[in-house]
C-alpha cells in the first residue's frame, strides 16, 4: 500500500480568474431587470390566443409570466371593454392624483422659492387653506378630527413637495 503524498497540487490561478472575471462579467450585462409594460393590443391578443389553454400551458407559448397573465384573466372584461388608443399600456398609469390642483400648488411653491422665501408644509397648507377651503373641508371630512386631519395634511404635502 503506497501512502498519498500530502502535498497536493494549488488550483491554477488563472483558470480561478478568468472564472471571477467571467461571472462579474455575466453580472454586470445582466444589468437591471425592467418592468415589461404590454400595450392593451397584445393583451387582448394573448387572452384571445390563450383561451381554454392552462395557465402554464399559455404562459409556456405566449412567454408572459404566470402571474401577469392570471391578472389579465382577471380583468378580461375590462381590458375587452376598454374604448381608448390600442397603443395604451395601462387603463390607468401612475398613482392617483391626491391633489386635483397639483399644477398650482407647484406654481405657489415655485413662486416662494423664486421669492427668497422658506417654504415648508405649513406654508403650503396655509396656501391650501386660502385658495382651495372647498377641497380642504372634504379631505377633512374622512379624518377622525381636526388634528390627525392636519397631520395628515401636512404630511401629503410633504410627500408632494
Amino acid at each position: 500500500m503506497e501512502a498519498a503524498s500530502g502535498i497536493e497540487e494549488p488550483p491554477d490561478e488563472t483558470s480561478a480568474s478568468v472564472v471571477t472575471l467571467q461571472a462579474i462579467s455575466a453580472q454586470i450585462s445582466a444589468g437591471k431587470q425592467h418592468r415589461k409594460h404590454y400595450s392593451m393590443k397584445k393583451k387582448r391578443a394573448v387572452l384571445r390566443a390563450t383561451e381554454g389553454m392552462s395557465e402554464r400551458g399559455a404562459t409556456r407559448t405566449q412567454g408572459i409570466p404566470r402571474w401577469t397573465l392570471n391578472d389579465w384573466r382577471k380583468s378580461a372584461d375590462d381590458i375587452f371593454d376598454y374604448k381608448g388608443s390600442e397603443k395604451t399600456l395601462s387603463r390607468t398609469p401612475g398613482r392617483r392624483e391626491f391633489v386635483p390642483f397639483g399644477i398650482e400648488l407647484i406654481t405657489f411653491m415655485k413662486d416662494t422659492r423664486r421669492d427668497s422665501e422658506v417654504l415648508t408644509a405649513k406654508t403650503m397648507a396655509s396656501f391650501v387653506r386660502d385658495v382651495y377651503p372647498d377641497w380642504l373641508e372634504s379631505y377633512i371630512q374622512g379624518k377622525k378630527d381636526t388634528a390627525t386631519a392636519y397631520e395628515s395634511l401636512l404630511r401629503l404635502l410633504r410627500r408632494f413637495a
